[in-house]
């Protein structure tokens, strides 16, 4: 990097986020007592029960004694399609002995669950046009605003065509305290990874009752803001997602249509302000801010002659008929055995995980080019120990270095066995300054919603063929670049670990 370059606030945060091994012992330890709820708690007295629709009985939420749902019999059957939606994209899926922690359809860092959903109707038999919120804790819609709000969203995201004619648009947004609490800083890191996973199981949820989920990460943040009620110190919208009939999606409805750009700032802000909120806020785009458009995938030399180049011919096509099954049973791997998985395995995760982020018309990814993917692999049968570059678009692989990397690798995740005993890990990288420049600030926005998206893409398969999966956010970033041998311009977004799972956990 240019050293007269000066670094935008987006830059200085990441550097300033970093985990070091000499530094790390100081934060603050977390106050157990002052923890915020995972969830808004949220009351009506005629909520829309959304219980009765979901495809199991018995399931233990649902309406208060003091609660008169809306009788079924009254509104659309498209309400359970909704019902079915919320649940298998971050309902409640388990609960802890003594039921004192829920679990959630998609993984969260400390299963903190950042992400709140909330949803603007129309045109809904039986329920009023507006705004409504998604309680967890009851497997509810509870109604927020009455009023067609839909023309203001769709005036937020530059008329995008995917609003033409829809009921129903989810909008994530990322509640800071939940995170900040335990990480400090680093949470905004880890809500927009969190924010990634839910976006990455509601595009399937949708895919199953027939719908097409067109993301939207490029909007006019202070517009959405006003329409939803947010408080920008304590949330901030994310991602807006509008659901159309599979058929109505044209070929010109992807996000390439929608990015914009943010300013490019200059670090560092003002050295009073909270960091997580300045860089929320300098990322905003505002209405006459320019459309830009991806970059290239980065540039990956060519193989030389003698360089060891594996072309994968595995490939796993669709997991639609056992979406629902994986998401019920999905939970993080808490521990490997350390035995040796098999290269067909992690080929399939791999094609699935990568070819899924672009299906037929629609682009799921707003930085997708510019996010580079690495293989650590320790244990992959047919595969040499070391660092590997996987290239989607040939869907093959590259080994960049050889050798034992096990115990680095265990030391650069903070010390977790669950690194070193994996059989492999899957690492996003990106070069943060040539991102900055085509998106601005947006750009760290960007990168980690999409590689938070990309990695549940990597657990919904690895749970398919039977192998334990684990995200990892919390790591010594510069000793990752060293691991990968890259240049310190590239941050490290994510890692996912794979392996032979301990069975009795």
């Amino acid at each position: 990097m240019d050293s007269r370059r000066i670094p935008s606030i987006a830059e200085w945060y990441h550097e300033e986020t970093k985990y070091a091994p000499r530094t790390i012992g100081l934060l603050p330890q977390p106050d157990f007592e002052q923890q915020p709820l995972p969830w808004k708690e949220w009351h009506s007295s005629e909520p829309i029960d959304l219980v009765p629709y979901l495809p199991f009985p018995d399931f233990p939420l649902g309406p208060a004694d003091d609660q008169q749902p809306l009788d079924p019999g009254s509104i659309s059957e498209f309400v359970g399609a909704l019902s079915r939606i919320l649940y298998f994209t971050n309902g409640a899926t388990g609960f802890s002995p003594g039921g004192q922690q829920i679990f959630r359809a998609s993984p969260s860092a400390g299963a903190l669950y950042p992400t709140d959903i909330t949803l603007a109707l129309r045109g809904i038999r039986g329920l009023e046009d507006g705004l409504f919120a998604y309680s967890v804790l009851r497997h509810q819609l509870v109604p927020l605003f009455e009023g067609n709000v839909m023309p203001g969203i769709t005036s937020a995201c530059w008329e995008h065509p995917a609003f033409d004619g829809i009921h129903v648009v989810v909008i994530l947004s990322g509640i800071w305290q939940r995170s900040r609490w335990r990480y400090h800083d680093r949470a905004y890191r880890r809500i927009l990874l969190d924010t990634g996973h839910v976006l990455g199981n509601l595009v399937h949820a949708a895919r199953q009752e027939g719908l097409q989920a067109v993301p939207i990460a490029g909007f006019e943040d202070s517009t959405l803001h006003n329409l939803l009620f947010i408080d920008d110190k304590e949330e901030g919208a994310l991602v807006v997602v509008p659901l159309c009939r599979g058929e109505d999606v044209g070929s010109s409805d992807g996000l390439t249509a929608s990015v914009r750009r943010s300013e490019r700032s200059q670090a560092p802000p003002d050295l009073d302000a909270d960091c997580i909120l300045s860089l929320h806020a300098t990322s905003s785009i505002v209405r006459d801010s320019p459309v830009t458009r991806p970059p290239d995938p980065p540039v990956c030399a060519g193989a030389e002659p003698d360089d060891e180049v594996i072309s994968l011919d595995e490939t796993l096509s669709n997991l639609s008929r056992e979406f629902q099954g994986i998401i019920v049973r999905r939970r993080s791997t808490r521990q490997f055995s350390g035995a040796k998985v098999d290269r067909q395995d992690i080929a399939r995760v791999l094609d699935f995980s990568h070819r899924f982020a672009s299906p037929g018309p629609v682009r799921y990814l707003s930085a997708r080019s510019a996010l580079e993917v690495h293989l650590v692999c320790h244990r992959v049968g047919g595969l040499e120990s070391g660092v590997w570059r996987y290239i989607p678009d040939e869907h093959e692989l590259r080994l960049v270095r050889s050798g034992d990397f096990r115990r680095p690798v265990q030391e650069a995740c903070l010390g977790q066995a669950l690194a070193g005993d994996a059989a492999c890990l899957v690492i996003y990288s990106s070069d943060l300054p040539a991102a900055v420049e085509v998106w601005g600030d947006r750009a760290y926005r960007y990168l980690h919603l999409d590689a938070g998206f990309l990695g549940q893409q990597l657990n919904l398969a690895c749970i398919h063929q039977r192998l334990g999966v684990s995200g990892i956010a919390g790591f010594f970033d510069d000793d990752w670049n060293k691991i990968l041998d890259l240049t310190s311009d590239q941050a490290i977004t994510y890692i996912t670990a794979i392996g032979d799972a301990v069975t009795d956990q």
